[in-house]
């Protein structure tokens, strides 16, 4: 699917409820919803590892790829070969 990225910010610390450590890159995207007159929104969670935030480009677009439980497989930049 693709996106346009909107906003970008890395958030870590420990979850409240879990107790357990984060630590995301999270990225707020812009994309086409069946249904939605507009544009809908969205903030997609990334591994660090997976794509450094020094990588994403605010205003650039993305080829968004998720496997069939939701999660994120692949967020490669549209036209950047």
């Amino acid at each position: 699917m693709k996106v346009v990225v909107l906003g970008k910010e890395h958030l870590s610390g420990i979850g409240k409820k879990s107790g357990k450590p984060y630590d995301s890159n999270v990225v707020h995207i812009r994309f086409k919803q069946s249904g939605v007159d507009g544009e809908a929104v969205d903030s997609v969670w990334l591994d660090p590892a997976f794509i450094a935030l020094a990588h994403i480009e605010v205003g650039a677009t993305y080829d968004l790829d998720r496997d069939g439980r939701g999660q994120v497989v692949g967020f490669e930049r549209v036209g950047v070969k």
